[in-house]
């Protein structure tokens, strides 16, 4: 059973930095530091305060000397010095900076350079690195929230033994702890600086009255049967398209407590909730939030819509695995989408343009902004999505964006296909009911050789079927209109 306190942005910890370095699960700290690899904890200082390095880092050490892997915040970093020896860039173009330094003592800061081009010219900035080993203490100050209390909680005699290996979020991050008899504890991090939120679960009590208000998370906890879990739902039966959630619902095990903006406290605190998560909108109403903590109902925001891999958004499926005891049927259903998705990228090049879109009630077009998750999906399937250039004309974190008929018209009018999204203005029928909504379709390449598809108004509750979105791009892409899942063609 388990008990979450949220807490503030440091936990006040006493642990021990540094654990073998392994997959998935948790290993013993050594005692003495041997050849080998390792996940060691770093912490960095100075400069402008907004950059930062992934921790735990990979640590190697040997007889010719200890490396750290340093993976940072931003792609922005070229070269780093140690001691004036420069050490290149070992990322990707686009991906975050990496580099493997040396450094010779655990436990104490010593001096590195960071040479970034984010400026109109590249700057050096001098930081401190440290890089802790088995034995060393961390002693942040913390202040449990969501209560404004001046109580610190001070948790003795945990250490770190290991973290939930992630490939691709970048959004959250689970921690484990031992305490002294033995007892794992769970640390979960979502976010990062101001709005970093930390999570702290002991063996008390169970997340089984869990107010789900985040749309996309329900089939994510479905997939790993954990809807038990489930009392309350922020979204009514009749909006469900989810089939279990609706039926659920229906016998009367998961109750409707209102959106995210309008809760039903009365019933939330009669029922005896224990759990809510949210999506970022709360922040919209923040008072929301305030009223349920005051209630005693610890608050998850899930940021997960913040993960521009496709895969990232979703392996947030393993944190709730964590949360409701299924993280081995979370990883295996992660695992088997993955390998689907690899599968078809060893054959996914066909250079087909593809356009996905709606059209509001005014004749705006309303499309996805490149590098968002949908027009990364197209991308793994091997399509190009259009239209690839578009003014930030608004700047927001939405992934969708208004443009006029005239400019999806210049940059779409070629493109090999057409997917209308039905999950914004509803489900069309046939390329005439299309073409009501804007003549000027009908000149455009994939109207004329009847490639005009539209997605379904349910895969916007879908959010596990990453795969089965990117097989139907896929086949769609190589001609094959039999078997779609999501998407289906619109008749002549």
């Amino acid at each position: 059973m388990k008990r979450i306190t949220i807490i503030a942005a440091v936990l006040a910890l006493s642990l021990t930095a540094c654990s073998f370095f392994n997959n998935n699960r948790i290993e013993e700290t050594a005692a003495d530091i041997e050849d080998g690899n390792y996940s060691c904890h770093v912490t960095l200082t100075g400069g402008s305060g907004k950059a930062t390095v992934e921790s735990p880092a990979e640590v190697v050490v040997s007889d010719e000397g200890n490396t750290v892997k340093l993976v940072w915040s931003s792609s922005h970093y070229d070269y780093m010095k140690v001691e004036d020896i420069r050490y290149d860039n070992e990322a990707a173009e686009g991906e975050n900076s990496v580099f493997t330094i040396p450094f010779s003592e655990f436990d104490e800061e010593f001096t590195v350079i960071g040479d970034t081009t984010a400026m109109s010219v590249p700057h050096e900035i001098e930081y401190g690195l440290t890089v802790y080993a088995p034995g060393s203490k961390l002693h942040p100050a913390v202040k449990l929230s969501p209560k404004e209390s001046d109580e610190e909680i001070i948790l003795e005699d945990l250490t770190y033994v290991g973290s939930l290996k992630l490939d691709y979020a970048t959004q959250f991050t689970v921690d484990y702890y031992k305490d002294a008899v033995g007892n794992i504890e769970t640390f979960i991090n979502i976010g990062e600086g101001e709005n970093l939120e930390q999570y702290l679960f002991m063996d008390e009590d169970k997340l089984d009255k869990t107010y789900l208000v985040s749309t996309s998370v329900m089939d994510l906890i479905s997939k790993i049967d954990a809807l038990d879990n489930i009392r309350f739902s922020g979204t009514d039966s009749k909006d469900w398209y989810i089939k279990a959630a609706k039926e659920k619902m229906s016998s009367g095990d998961i109750l409707y407590a209102g959106k995210y903006s309008a809760p039903d406290y009365e019933l939330l605190l009669s029922e005896g909730c224990n759990f809510a998560i949210e999506n970022t909108m709360i922040y919209h109403n923040p008072e929301v939030k305030e009223k349920l903590e005051e209630l005693g109902i610890t608050v998850l925001v899930e940021r997960s819509s913040y993960e521009q891999n496709p895969l990232g958004r979703l392996e947030w499926i393993k944190l709730y695995g964590v949360l409701f005891d299924k993280l081995d049927e979370a990883t295996a259903f992660f695992e088997d989408q993955e390998s689907r998705i690899k599968e078809i990228s060893k054959s996914a090049n066909t250079k087909k343009t593809v356009a996905f879109f709606s059209i509001s009630s005014n004749g705006q077009v309303v499309v996805r902004k490149p590098g968002d998750y949908i027009t990364s999906m197209i991308s793994m399937a091997g399509g190009n999505y259009v239209p690839a250039e578009l003014e930030a004309a608004e700047d927001n974190a939405l992934s969708t964006q208004k443009i006029t008929m005239e400019d999806f018209y210049l940059q779409a009018k070629d493109a090999d296909i057409l997917i209308y999204n039905s999950t914004i203005e509803g489900e069309l029928s046939d390329v005439t009911e299309l073409l009501s909504k804007a003549e000027i379709l009908e000149g455009f390449k994939a109207v004329k050789s009847d490639n005009v598809y539209c997605l379904g108004k349910d895969y916007f509750q879908k959010s596990a079927d990453v795969a089965e979105f990117i097989e139907d791009i896929y086949n769609i892409l190589k001609g094959n209109d039999s078997g779609l899942k999501y998407i289906y063609k619109l008749k002549e």
